[in-house]
Order: C-alpha cells, then sequence, then structure tokens
C-alpha cells in the first residue's frame, strides 16, 4: 500500500509495511509500532527526536535486515546541515550514500547538542544503542512501565501493580548505574572524547569538575582495555607485513634537570598498509613476554614480521612467520631486503607526542592510555559511534 505525502515531497510517495503507520494523513509524525522502537509503546514524533517543526517525510520507508528504517530531510533552511538521513532501531542516526548502499554512523556537534536538550530523545538513542534496557520485570513478576518524573534522567520504571508500585532507576543495571553524571552530560563527555579533546576541555564544555571528567574518561579507557583484550583481535595475514620494536618510555629528564627515570618498556607492532597498530607495555624483554605473550597471540601466522636484530625475535621463522631483520647499527634500511622499521618508529612518535601534549601521565596509568591508542589505531570508523556499541558489548543491561 501506498500513499502520497506531500504535493512537494523529493519522493513522492510512502510504502506502509510491516511495522509502519503514518499517524495523520495531514502530519509528518511517524509512528512505528512493534518491540523495537520505541521500547515502551509511544509515538515518536518529531519533537521527541529534537528537530524542527518543519521536518516532513520525504523518502521511502525502509525494511532492512533486522530493523525498520525511515528518512527524515529538513527543509528549513536553519537546520539545512542535516542532509538525508535514516533511523535505525538498531544503530541510531546515520547518513545513506545514495551512490552506494554502504551506511555509516553520523553525529556532529550540532546534532548531538541537539540530541541532549530531551531526556525523552536521551532515552530513545541509549535504548537503541543497547545502553538501556529496553524492558525491565518487577520482583513481583510484573512487567514495569516508564514514568516521567523531575531527575535528571526524567524517567524511572514502575510496577503498574497497586500493591506493588516499586520502581528503579532507568540507569539500574548499566553502565550509568554508580554515577551521578547526568546522561545528557555523559553522552556529551562520550562524544567529546571521541574527538580527542583534553581533559580541560571537556570540563570546559561540560561544566563539570576536572576531576568528575578524569573519572569519566578513564571508565571509557576501561571498556577500550576490554575491547583489546577480549576482542579477539589479529594483525598482519599472509601477504601482510607487521613491524615490531620496542621503546623506553619515562627515562628521560625535563629541561635536563633532576633524575633520570627508571622508565618503562613498551612493545608495539604495526601493520603496514592499514596502519593498525597496538603497544603494550611489558615488564620485561624476554622471550617469553615479547613473542609468546603478545606476536602470538595478536599477529597472524603466516605474516611478514620486520624486526631488529633482538636476540628474542630470532625464533620466528620456526613458528611460522616470515622472519626479516634490520641491523640499525649499520643501516636503517636493509641493503639485500629492503627491510626498515620505520613506520613503527612513527608509531612511538605518536604515542610520545600524545603523553606529551597531556604532560606525561604516572607508570600505573600508562596501560591504559595505550589500550587507548590501540582501539583507536585498531577500530577505525566514528569513534563516538564505536565507543557507543563497545558499552553496549561489555556493559549491557541486565
Amino acid at each position: 500500500m501506498e500513499r502520497d505525502v506531500s504535493e512537494n515531497s523529493s519522493c513522492g510517495t510512502l510504502k506502509l509495511i510491516r511495522g509502519s503507520n503514518i499517524v495523520s494523513d495531514d502530519s509528518p509524525t511517524v509512528g512505528i509500532e512493534g518491540d523495537c522502537w520505541p521500547p515502551y509503546g509511544e509515538i515518536i514524533t518529531k519533537s521527541s527526536l529534537c528537530w524542527s517543526s518543519k521536518l516532513r517525510v520525504e523518502v521511502d520507508y525502509l525494511e532492512g535486515k533486522s530493523a525498520l528504517s525511515f528518512g527524515l530531510i529538513t527543509p528549513n533552511e536553519s537546520f539545512s546541515y542535516f542532509l538525508l538521513a535514516y533511523f535505525d532501531p538498531t544503530k541510531g542516526l546515520i547518513k545513506a550514500d545514495s551512490k552506494s548502499n554502504s551506511t555509516h554512523f553520523i553525529m556532529n556537534h550540532h546534532e548531538l547538542l541537539t540530541l541532549i536538550q530531551s531526556c525523552q530523545a536521551i532515552l530513545t538513542f541509549l535504548v537503541n544503542r543497547g545502553l538501556l534496557a529496553a524492558k525491565r520485570i518487577c520482583s513481583c513478576g510484573n512487567q514495569m512501565v516508564l514514568r516521567d518524573n523531575k531527575s535528571d534522567d526524567g524517567y524511572h520504571w514502575e510496577c503498574p501493580v497497586n500493591q506493588c508500585r516499586k520502581r528503579r532507576s532507568i540507569r539500574a543495571g548499566t553502565f550509568f548505574e554508580d554515577s551521578k553524571i547526568p546522561l545528557s552530560h555523559w553522552l556529551y563527555i562520550i562524544f567529546l572524547w571521541s574527538i580527542d579533546e583534553s581533559n580541560k576541555k571537556v570540563s570546559l564544555l561540560t561544566g563539570l569538575s576536572l576531576r568528575t571528567v578524569i573519572t569519566a574518561l578513564q571508565r571509557l579507557r576501561d571498556i577500550c582495555s576490554l575491547k583489546i583484550l577480549h576482542g579477539n583481535l589479529k594483525l598482519g595475514g599472509r601477504g601482510k607485513t607487521i613491524e615490531i620494536d620496542e621503546s623506553m618510555f619515562g627515562h628521560k629528564r625535563k629541561y635536563n634537570r633532576g633524575r633520570v627515570g627508571q622508565g618503562t618498556w613498551v612493545f608495539g607492532m604495526v601493520e603496514r598498509g592499514t596502519g593498525r597498530a597496538l603497544a603494550f607495555r611489558v615488564p620485561n624483554r624476554t622471550r617469553e613476554t615479547l613473542v609468546t605473550g603478545l606476536v602470538q597471540k595478536f599477529v597472524e601466522p603466516g605474516t611478514t614480521i620486520i624486526s631488529d636484530k633482538f636476540s628474542p625475535y630470532f625464533n620466528l621463522n620456526s613458528i611460522g612467520y616470515i622472519h626479516l631483520m634490520v641491523n640499525h647499527s649499520e643501516n636503517f634500511v636493509d641493503p639485500y631486503t629492503g627491510a626498515h622499521s620505520n613506520t613503527i618508529e612513527g608509531v612511538w612518535s605518536q604515542i610520545k607526542r600524545k603523553l606529551k601534549a597531556m604532560n606525561g601521565t604516572v607508570k600505573s596509568k600508562l596501560p591504559c592510555y595505550l589500550d587507548e591508542f590501540n582501539w583507536r589505531k585498531c577500530y577505525p570508523g566514528d569513534p563516538f559511534d564505536n565507543l557507543l556499541e563497545a558499552i553496549a558489548e561489555f556493559c549491557p543491561p541486565n
């Protein structure tokens, strides 16, 4: 079944397919029926998405593989930054490339600030991304319902049975449970961290204390660490080249004054061509630590590995890798094989430049900053979208 939306509509028609409904012939308000979106059974309107009142539906409904999507476009010039986009219940706000079938998540600063103005929009967004629960069951066995309130979150769960009436926070059993930071500020913190803003800048823009921001950002880095540790991450493969090396961190004196620090060894590897890289603080540089503990865990067999002539690497050929070496005491590029380690040297420069911009870090925090670097390097794309997915993966509502 098809019906016209407006005479000036760019696409002209809407297809009413399973799970969709046009609420009014004269209104662009859109309702989606079913369990996927919205989870609390309300009609989705323009105001709930915090967009312009002049929004109108102008594209066909699309039935995806697992969820229904709809498209909105803004004819209002003041909102002309928002191009053709779809709202996918499993992905959130994504832009579709009209020249291909690929889609990617989009969220710029303006759109985020618009989103976090409404508690309903925040709730809907976080439920869709799997960070908040879509439903709750009361201890009495009945399904709880959402009620609005005057708290920062705007909603709470409540048992509808008169004899019970138990309440539960929408944060209960989620990543946000033990935090007093408003959900709107959490989304803003995640966004600012994803674009690599400094702690002081995040504190300034959110209005939160620097200590609160540091604690919040540490939780985000903990998610990065979980993703690196449990994400089945592998570099290289047949036909690919990995450079490996070690570097000493924290051993130089500032302005050549004071005692020389003991320093910390960091082992790194980088995949040529893609730029995917990993760096880990290591207690020592033995074969068991570097090769058995890290190379064999994170590098696919059959990979070409380039290193210097450090003795722990001498057995790489015997354990399934193609090993090329360069003697740095003689040259930087091997004259016979062309092997060099310039790419991994670039990785060390990136990490040390970042730490220098932070005015350094305490030794105990170095691993989590390295995991943040690893996560950004190994999971390309939009960091905001990737981090939301990682939070949903490792801290799902329960």
